[in-house]
């Protein structure tokens, strides 16, 4: 074979470095131009709005919108405040007098949906049903629970320790006024809640997240409940947006026999598997799911259906996603999606488009009959 000269290999070299080089260029120019053109507006509003304005929070606002514009809701920008809130959801804490509220389109208020125990709601005898009608003067009657507690938390602030209580103003649905003085403290909230279905010898649990310690909880909650009788589980992930693969598998761990549960897959390629070992519970079961179960309980769904589980309820998000913290300088944060949750067959949700449940069904709207949860009694029955 004949040999190559040196001076060719030379060329080759040089070629490549110029066309690496040349790369490299491209990408810093782009990088270079958007933040040419993000110091451009800001002086155009510096400079040319009618009146002067404040533009450090625009940073934010740019920021938010970048990440936004991936369009996975999973994905975000958290300003610092709102970093610190989120690391302390992440450990099912917050701050807050310790309830949940949704809203009651028969009394037009927020109702009281549960209340957490030895929590200043509790303490001050806050009940399940309850409607909130103001927080000192101010009208909460169009407040959504997110924007409720962050008015509780706003008294937080306050540098006198008295002006950090609030009254919060009461009615019940036989229209029975009540008023509580109530202070805002840091509240553990349970990622698992469980009981046994009146009439029945089947256990509930509601998984509100797989984040910190859920795992320990679900393990604890199927334990007492086979301590009470349960012959059957309902497993309840509707509304369950959060949590880390870990937590997750380790539920499912604890639910299946022996076999690959999921898989982690980067924008490498690079594959992370998730296995169950020999241990299992061995109870019937089925799941509850809705349009509103994604990333971690999405994958939860998935797996619990291709393990021959019935699931109940509505076709999931189709966005089994798992996210990373990025953290900035200025104590800000991305929360942005890394990885694609998978089934061990190299599925995604977004292939599958979601979880189609084996037993569709829909809430009803002004009912106080969980319908859905009647579907999975029905399936166990």
């Amino acid at each position: 074979m004949r040999r190559i000269p040196r001076f060719v290999w030379t060329l080759l070299s040089c070629l490549v470095c110029i066309i690496v080089t040349a790369v490299a260029c491209l990408v810093l120019m782009d990088r270079s131009a958007s933040s040419d053109k993000y110091l451009e507006v800001i002086g155009i509003v510096e400079n040319e709005y009618f009146k002067e304005t404040d533009v450090s929070g625009m940073a934010d606002a740019s920021a938010k919108a970048m990440v936004a514009e991936l369009g996975d809701p999973s994905s975000y920008y958290m300003t610092g405040q709102e970093y610190e809130e989120y690391k302390l959801a992440m450990t099912n804490r917050y701050v807050g007098i310790g309830i949940a509220t949704e809203y009651s389109e028969k009394y037009g208020f927020l109702s009281v949906s549960a209340v957490t125990p030895g929590s200043p709601a509790d303490l001050a005898h806050i009940k399940v049903g309850n409607l909130i009608s103001a927080v000192d003067t101010i009208d909460v009657s169009r407040y959504d629970p997110d924007r409720l507690l962050k008015l509780f938390q706003t008294y937080e602030s306050k540098e006198r320790e008295e002006d950090r209580y609030f009254t919060v103003h009461l009615l019940n649905t036989q229209g029975g006024k009540a008023e509580v003085r109530l202070k805002c403290e840091l509240i553990y909230s349970e990622p698992v809640f469980y009981h046994i279905v009146e009439d029945t010898t089947f256990g509930y649990v509601k998984i509100v997240n797989f984040d910190d310690s859920a795992a320990v909880a679900f393990r604890s909650a199927v334990a007492s409940l086979q301590n009470m009788g349960a012959t059957a589980l309902i497993l309840d992930v509707r509304d369950n947006a959060t949590g880390k693969p870990a937590e997750m598998g380790n539920v499912l761990d604890f639910l299946l026999p022996k076999g690959d549960l999921f898989l982690l897959r980067d924008r490498s390629g690079k594959e992370t598997t998730y296995s169950s070992g020999n241990d299992y519970v061995g109870l019937p079961m089925t799941v509850i799911a809705n349009q509103n179960t994604a990333d971690a309980a999405e994958m939860f769904t998935c797996v619990m259906q291709q393990a021959g589980v019935t699931i109940v309820g509505r076709r999931t998000a189709a966005s089994a996603l798992s996210q990373t913290i990025v953290e900035l300088e200025d104590g800000s944060a991305v929360r942005i999606s890394s990885y694609e949750y998978l089934t061990p067959d190299k599925k995604s949700m977004s292939e599958l488009n979601g979880v189609m449940p084996d037993v569709s069904s829909y809430m009803i709207e002004d009912s106080d009959m969980d319908v859905q949860l009647e579907a999975a009694k029905d399936v166990l029955s």
